[in-house]
């Protein structure tokens, strides 16, 4: 009683009319509302023939919302069975006393005709277009709103007036004869802010208004109308926005997607919104309504028609949620991976005979040949359900950690080393030419604490040491350290691994510790190791500075390879040094050390780990290293020594600014993105000066939440008036990214608005950009001294934020931000988050100023952001990708503890959702089998070192002879984009990236491929100038090309060195070719023979970006497997402005599956613009047969032909469709049969010399799937690379053939002329089929070709 008690009320409230309603109107109630049989039974009500009523007032009024008691129930198996006897609803409320009656609608009367009546004669100017320009306009407007005037006019009244602008036209006489004259009144918040605009047009009263409409426009933006918050008043309008009972806030875009979601699954069509204008008694504003199966369902009132219209969707989803929380629920869950989307449009698929043979012919002879009969019986998201039945259903056991057969150094031989290392001490304790370095050394504050800091580290396993910054910490304790044990007599058993987090700290610390030393870093004591480059130290009594990804790799090398590798077992110290950065290395770094402390105490041989920073928090690390008694551990404070660092913030020094720009300087404070950036930021403490006086009245009092754009005006007025008010020392510049280096210093060197007062372009200043993709060789000339008189200006990510010490720097100007990459695993979507940093980074930063003598800090922010910034910023652990975190988890081989359980052991550990996204990432690129473990694949792909999915398309490439692209692709997939595209030379810029990408499959990756490949064809000819004049004619950057190519030769060795060079190309290119020093590995001729490929290409770009797939929805827009609507990034040669047009100018339909690198949303930290565009970037147009061969995961045969990953359908001949299915799933089962084969190989050649022993095992066809692959094999894998680019290549050339003749044929249809009975999978099975079912078509008419000879039937 009291649920049908509360509905009834319900509708009572919901069909009360607003009192300003002005206009009738009809509408039919139509059929029912479509609901499951079971549900709609039993509720037959009769219904009226009409749902109009005639009110008292003799007004016609709206039938009360038809809205169903309960939504229809979750039930798969009804979707589409509904009953329509009779309306769901036909009880009509009694009409609410608010809403009892209407004034009349306002109609559109007929004007009279010209001359019927005496014309108002107008004198002075004639207000056209021209004029009104000329008179009113101060700046540009945007260019929507120039051509539609009217719209933001009327938009601004609906908001802040609740009413339409009133626009009073009359034909007059003008000074030019007669004309039509508008006119229009704007009541401002004041009387100064009132508006008055006037347009006249000689033939049409329309034109009229709308330049009326735009002498208004004008003035309002002049005032700044537009930038100031609508003006808040009373009125009785339906929310945008309500909370749900579990606590979420429920918007309009959720709510639209919700009811999206419903309609789909029950099958309605989609709603139906009227939209009714509401006017009368003071009051104007509009009326949504939403019908759905015929039924109104939800209504929603505001004051302008788009918002009713969210209001609506907003009431119905709330109404829907309260009948049916439990489909809410599922909605919920569905949302999260994309499922509430349901399938994306049918894609047809069409071939020739030629290709349909090849297919059908290469799936028989796979059956045939050895490679596919000793393939691992291993069940995995790789192969799908490959003959279910023989399926072993056991996974492979991890690999038992094998002691290590190395030789170890003696001790006569330690000893000796031990008293070398003692008279290079005494040595350099005596040598006259280090005094000076020696006095230097022994000034610094962490000498007064050295005593008790090695005491602490011999007692102790673990060491905290809180250092401030300039004690020296990061040079001097590993070698106090050093030198101890070398003083005691043991400084060849002492060996150091000091860990950094990035390689230019790594590198100059090394050269500056070996400097100290009077050494040279690599040829004594002291050496490093950072990715591409390793200088290392002499063994037995050294420090190795290295990044933190380094060492942890060198742990994964010396379990695997033993006495091969560099062994951990002499490491008697690791120093971890900023260790409150938190990247992902230092959290699994500190999980290994807790570990290894374990382990290496079992032994009974202790490792001492010191952990440095200046700005850790000491309570988090202390609890998770407690001492041997379980008590917390100790820290060691050691003082600074530091200048003092005056602090100023935008604040307190934009006055300062003002004064100093002078008159040229004044533009700076007319650039948009300054004004808004200034008054955003400082808000109600703009200081009181006239030339703000604006800022205050556009922007209020500001609003820390939205996003904005740097001012790099703004900051290079800074940085000219820290150089004019000093005479030396240089300024170090901290901001986000390499955008924003670059558009500083455009800023600085070419101002677009007028001068600055310096000139940067002389040679008494010089710019450093200091970034990682900058070669080591140009960071490194920032510590060599400046000729005499010059000073620097530094412009520096975070870089340069802890452990480097620049020379000279005193001032620092700090942007306080930082660019967060934040990916959410579920719906595969990167947002670039640019963040404020922690207070402890604002701090580091100030540090840098006050190293060499007293400094000044300049904040581009206010004093009270600064107070109230985190502490520290998000742990990378929480918001990154952790696919390759897990892949490293599993080649350290935790024993006993499952990945989850690592992680879970991390300092903070991530959530538990994350951790197993990454898992299920993992399981469909084929490293983990469905117990989690590694594969044969996933073991090849942990030797590589560079993530698991560009891993697969470097094995690919190599196995299908194009390892020279697959390589340089691979480095580009992982790097920054070459192409560069100037604020001034966008349109030629982008030209250029064009002109490099191939028309038959358009692609960012392919353009830069393209642009490498001619690059280094003149570099490595050494014609150096030649390939700088390329670089700057093609707008490319040379240090992305050439880390391009170290990425490349580093990739390659790791390829020889695992095997898989010589099981590619049966085998002809296994050795390794000789090289002198110095030169460059290349791939062998034999290798690269498919190189030009475009097909074979396009399918490794699939390989490695697998699931980021989508296809074309419309003109502008993408679908993706978790999105219903996306869009090509503008920077993509496949953005819809540069796509080809056919003769109608319509956009064609070829190749419309998308491949992407990331999916993009720019979002502010606070999540302001949490609704911004998804973006694609870096796409890549792909086939259908490329798209189902090598990029959909999982293929499921059904009644109409491919489901692909639940979410895109492939349509056409079911015959070639099934042949591909099995296709797809006998090649990745050949291929696991590979990877473990060369997983074999490896493990023979590091297996210990077992002397005597022989292998007794009786099992001889578990012997052959043990070994490495027989030469049989490797011939076989070659023929079937072979033949499966002949079937891409064949493809191409028939599609390409076939979109050049007229297609008349629907571009996604919904029937298939060749569906036969006898091909359909049994009734309720759907699902992946084994690679040993025999082709249902085998019997049809569409077999009788003949047999296709095929090389794998070759012996």
């Amino acid at each position: 009683m009291r649920f049908a008690f509360v509905l009834r009320h319900r509708r009572g409230l919901l069909m009360q009319q607003h009192p300003s309603h002005s206009s009738a109107h009809a509408s039919s109630s139509g059929g029912s509302l479509k609901r499951p049989a079971q549900q709609a039974l039993g509720q037959s009500r009769p219904s009226s023939s009409s749902s109009m009523n005639h009110n008292a007032a003799g007004g016609l009024s709206p039938s009360p919302l038809d809205r169903p008691t309960k939504a229809p129930k979750v039930d798969s198996m009804q979707t589409h069975h509904y009953s329509s006897a009779a309306p769901a609803f036909a009880h009509n409320s009694p009409r609410g006393s608010r809403l009892q009656s209407r004034p009349a609608a306002r109609s559109s009367g007929k004007s009279k005709p010209f001359g019927m009546a005496k014309k108002p004669v107008i004198q002075g100017p004639v207000y056209d277009e021209k004029y009104i320009k000329e008179t009113y306009m101060t700046k540009s407007l945007r260019p929507e709103w120039a051509s539609n005037p009217k719209s933001p006019v009327a938009n601004w009244c609906a908001l802040n007036k609740r009413s339409s602008p009133k626009y009073d036209a009359a034909h007059v006489l003008g000074p030019n004869g007669m004309m039509w004259r508008a006119t229009l009144a704007i009541k401002g918040e004041t009387d100064d802010a009132n508006i008055s605009a006037i347009g006249d047009h000689k033939q049409s009263r329309k034109d009229a208004e709308r330049l009326a409409a735009l002498c208004a426009l004008y003035q309002m933006d002049a005032k700044d109308f537009f930038d100031r918050k609508p003006t808040q008043q009373s009125g009785d309008w339906s929310p945008t926005e309500v909370t749900l009972p579990d606590g979420s806030v429920l918007g309009y875009d959720r709510a639209r997607q919700f009811m999206d979601y419903y309609c789909r699954r029950f099958g309605f069509g989609r709603p139906d919104i009227e939209s009714i204008e509401l006017r009368g008694k003071g009051i104007t504003g509009w009326e949504a309504i939403m019908t759905v199966g015929g039924r109104k369902i939800g209504m929603g009132t505001a004051p302008a028609k788009k918002q009713a219209m969210m209001s609506c969707y907003v009431d119905v989803a709330k109404y829907l949620e309260t009948c049916d929380p439990e489909l809410w629920k599922k909605f919920v869950t569905d949302a999260r991976t994309g499922k509430d989307l349901g399938m994306a449009v049918p894609v047809r698929f069409s071939v020739d005979q030629r290709v349909e043979d090849q297919v059908a012919d290469l799936c028989t002879e796979i059956k045939r040949s050895t490679l596919y009969k000793n393939r691992p019986r291993l069940r995995s998201l790789m192969t799908g359900n490959d003959d279910p039945a023989t399926m072993d259903q056991q996974s492979v056991a991890p690999q038992k950690y094998v002691a290590p057969y190395r030789r170890r150094a003696d001790e006569e031989a330690l000893a000796l080393k031990s008293k070398v290392l003692q008279e290079r001490r005494k040595q350099y304790l005596e040598n006259p030419a280090m005094e000076k370095m020696r006095k230097t050394r022994a000034a610094l504050p962490v000498y007064t604490k050295a005593d008790d800091l090695l005491s602490h580290i011999r007692e102790h396993d673990v060491t905290i040491c809180m250092a401030a910054t300039g004690s020296g910490k990061t040079t001097q304790i590993p070698q106090l350290i050093l030198d101890d044990w070398i003083d005691g007599g043991e400084g060849a058993k002492c060996n150091i691994v000091c860990t950094q987090p990035r390689r230019i700290a790594a590198i100059s610390v090394a050269q500056r510790v070996a400097a100290e030393r009077g050494e040279i870093a690599g040829k004594g004591s002291i050496g490093y190791q950072v990715r591409f480059e390793a200088q290392l130290p002499e063994d037995h009594g050294s420090v190795t500075f290295c990044t933190t990804g380094i060492f942890l790799k060198r742990m994964q090398s010396a379990l695997e390879e033993g006495a091969r590798g560099r062994s951990l077992d002499d490491v008697t110290h690791i120093v971890v040094d900023e260790v409150h950065e938190r990247d992902v290395d230092t959290d699994l770094l500190l999980v290994v050390l807790k570990r290894l402390l374990a382990d290496r105490k079992a032994k009974g041989k202790p490792i001492k780990v010191v952990l440095m920073s200046a700005t850790i928090d000491p309570r988090l690390f202390r609890e998770y290293f407690p001492d041997e008694q379980g008590d917390p551990a100790s820290v060691i404070d050691i003082p600074g020594r530091s200048f003092p660092v005056q602090k100023h913030f935008l604040d307190e020094y934009l006055l300062q600014l003002l004064e100093s720009a002078g008159p040229e300087g004044q533009w700076v404070f007319q650039d948009d993105s300054v004004r808004k950036y200034i008054a955003q930021e400082l808000g109600g403490n703009l200081p009181n000066h006239p030339a703000f006086n604006s800022f205050r009245q556009r922007y209020g009092q500001g609003s820390t939440e939205e996003d904005l754009d740097l001012p790099y005006p703004l900051i290079a007025l800074t940085i000219t008036h820290v150089l004019q008010k000093s005479d030396d020392g240089h300024v170090l510049v901290f901001l986000p990214g390499w955008d924003d280096i670059i558009g500083v210093q455009r800023a600085l060197q070419n101002p677009r608005g007028g001068r600055l007062g310096l000139n940067f372009n002389s040679s008494q200043f010089r710019i450093h950009c200091l970034h990682s993709t900058v070669p080591i060789q140009e960071q490194q000339l920032i510590f060599d001294p400046p000729p005499p008189g010059q000073r620097r200006i530094i412009l520096a990510t975070n870089i340069a934020e802890t452990s480097v010490t620049i020379p000279d720097v005193v001032y620092v100007v700090d942007s306080a931000k930082i660019k967060e990459q934040r990916y959410d695993p579920e719906r595969h979507i990167s947002s670039l988050v640019s963040a404020w940093v922690g207070s402890s980074n604002l701090n580091q930063r100030a540090g840098r100023a006050g190293r060499h003598r007293p400094g000044e800090y300049y904040g581009i922010l206010g004093r009270r952001r600064a107070d109230n910034l985190h502490p520290h910023q998000t742990v990378e652990m929480k918001r990154v990708d952790l696919s390759n975190v897990v892949m490293h988890v599993k080649a350290l081989n935790f024993p006993g503890m499952a990945v989850e359980e690592v992680l879970a052991a991390t300092i903070e550990p991530p959530p538990a959702e994350r951790v197993a996204a990454a898992m299920n990432s993992l399981q469909m690129v084929g490293a983990l089998d469905d117990n989690k473990n590694l594969t044969s694949l996933g073991r090849v792909l942990l030797q590589l070192p560079i993530d698991a999915q560009m891993g697969r398309l470097v094995l690919f490439g190599s196995f299908f002879r194009c390892l020279d692209q697959a390589l340089t692709l691979a480095a580009i997939l992982t790097n920054r984009d070459p192409f560069v595209s100037p604020m001034h030379l966008k349109d030629e810029a982008s030209a250029r990236k064009i002109s490099f990408s191939p028309e038959e499959f358009r692609s960012d990756a392919l353009a830069t491929l393209r642009a490498y490949n001619q690059w280094w064809e003149i570099y490595s000819r050494e014609e150096y100038n030649a390939a700088t004049r390329f670089c700057l004619e093609n707008f490319l950057s040379k240090p992305t090309l050439v880390m391009i190519q170290k990425i490349k030769s580093h990739i390659l060795q790791s390829l020889y060195d695992i095997g898989v060079i010589e099981v590619s190309a049966s085998g002809t290119a296994a050795v390794r070719p000789t090289r002198s020093r110095g030169s460059v590995l290349t791939v062998p001729a034999e290798l690269n023979k498919n190189g030009s490929s475009l097909p074979l290409l396009a399918a490794l770009i699939s390989i490695a970006v697998q699931p980021k797939f989508a296809v074309r929805s419309s003109d502008k827009t993408y679908r993706t497997s978790q999105d219903k609507v996306v869009f090509i990034h503008p920077s993509s040669v496949n953005h819809r402005k540069r796509l080809e047009k056919d003769g109608d100018g319509a956009v064609t339909e070829e190749k419309h599956i998308i491949a992407y690198v990331e999916k993009r949303q720019n979002l502010s930290a606070a999540g302001a613009n949490a609704n911004a565009q998804k973006f694609l970037v870096n796409t890549t147009r792909l086939d259908p047969l490329t798209y189902m061969l090598f990029g959909a995961h999982r293929v499921e045969v059904t009644r109409r032909g491919l489901d692909c990953d639940e979410w895109l359908p492939i349509v056409g001949d079911l015959n070639v469709l099934d042949d591909l299915e099995h296709l797809k799933v006998m090649m990745e089962s050949c291929l696991l049969r590979v990877f473990e084969g060369i997983t074999k190989l490896r493990a023979k050649r590091l297996a210990p010399p077992m002397e005597g022993k022989e292998d007794e095992s009786g099992d001889e066809d578990e012997d052959v799937r043990n070994e490495p692959l027989s030469a049989t094999e490797i011939k076989e894998l070659d023929y079937l690379a072979q033949d499966m680019v002949s079937i891409l290549n064949n493809y191409s050339t028939y599609r390409s053939t076939s979109q050049s003749r007229p297609n008349t044929r629907p571009a996604t249809p919904m029937d298939s002329p060749f569906w036969s009975a006898s091909m359909l999978p049994p009734p309720g099975v759907s699902g992946a089929r084994s690679g040993y079912s025999t082709p249902r078509h085998m019997s049809t008419s569409f077999s009788s070709r003949p047999n296709t000879p095929s090389r794998l039937s070759r012996r």
